[in-house]
């Protein structure tokens, strides 16, 4: 038999991209104050925390490199960060004893209000860069270095202004995602399937929504006269909720996947048409409160829709009712 495949092989997954001229800053970092420090060394610092800092909120920041000079013309912090405009400004400290170096921040609102404060050590200088990605994402989430007591913070008077990252809202997610997929049904065998699609995550930083596009196609070729090769395009909308607040964390989910199928099986005319899954899933993210988000996650599929039952007759083919598969998925995505 010879088996037609006409659907797949390529599907078109966009891609938006945008160039935005450069805004006015939103938070400001001061230089470093540092003990037993150069001068060359605080700066240092200064500039690798306000680099690491802006890639976790995605805002724009005066680095110390701009704010230095004000402050060397007799202005306090709050002064400068007022002139600047900013929402935000962090004050940082540096302390070396010995090869190790401690660093703090404090986190103030435009007000000068202290809003959270954070601090890490180094092991020497040649580790800071790590140490002070640390101490960013501390900061700019509001969270406890890990087994460091939650300090207290004073409450201001008035509302909080705005923050750099909206409160609540966690940086989005876009990227791509491949999977390995299994179906199952009593009486059929199937062809692995293989997957690829866009996937985009939004949402807080306690649950997200899941939305993609893609296309799957048969791992192999029909081995046997009773294997079915199924695949084709779709859609997928669905929600999850973290399990725990660490930055390596579980999570668990569902949602819905319209599709576009066909399924193709030996000595039956290939049928083709709309179907639909709803699906439970189990992932884990291992790099949540980096900017690459690195995932993985096992999902069950349940079709709602059916697949209608071909079958081979002296008189032609002819449609005996549907089958709803299952499906297992494993799957590993990437996004930004």
């Amino acid at each position: 038999m010879k088996l037609r495949w006409t659907f797949l092989a390529v599907f078109v997954l966009l891609s938006l991209s945008s160039a935005q001229a450069r805004a006015a800053a939103v938070v400001a970092v001061m230089p470093v104050q540092g003990v037993n420090l150069s001068e060359g060394q605080s700066d240092v610092i200064g500039l690798l925390f306000a680099d690491a800092f802006a890639r976790e909120t995605r805002a724009t920041v005066a680095s110390p490199a701009e704010t230095k000079p004000m402050l060397a013309q007799g202005r306090t912090p709050l002064a400068v960060a007022t002139q600047l405009g900013v929402v935000e400004y962090i004050e940082l400290r540096a302390l070396q004893l010995d090869a190790r170096v401690t660093v703090a921040g404090i986190r103030r609102n435009k007000d000068g209000a202290e809003l959270f404060r954070a601090e890490t050590a180094a092991p020497s200088l040649d580790e800071m860069e790590i140490a002070v990605a640390r101490l960013a994402r501390s900061l700019a989430w509001r969270q406890p270095m890990p087994g460091a007591p939650r300090v207290p913070v004073p409450e201001a008077t008035g509302p909080i202004p705005e923050s750099p990252q909206p409160s609540g809202l966690y940086p989005k997610a876009f990227g791509m995602k491949t999977g390995l997929i299994f179906p199952y049904s009593s009486g059929r065998s199937f062809a692995p399937l293989m997957s690829a699609q866009f996937d985009g995550r939004m949402g807080s930083r306690d649950s997200f929504i899941e939305f993609g596009a893609g296309a799957a196609i048969p791992s192999s070729s029909s081995n046997g006269s009773n294997t079915i090769l199924m695949g084709g395009v779709f859609v997928e909308l669905g929600g999850s909720f973290y399990l725990s607040d660490g930055p390596i964390a579980p999570y668990l989910g569902a949602g819905v996947s319209p599709r576009i199928w066909i399924a193709d099986a030996p000595n039956v005319s290939d049928s083709s048409g709309a179907t639909c899954i709803v699906y439970g899933q189990a992932g884990i993210n291992f790099t949540r409160d980096s900017r690459a988000r690195v995932y993985a996650e096992f999902r069950v599929n349940q079709y709602i829709l059916g697949l209608p039952n071909r079958v081979s007759t002296l008189d032609g083919t002819i449609t005996n009712g549907t089958y709803h598969p299952t499906e297992f998925a494993l799957q590993l995505g990437l996004g930004w």
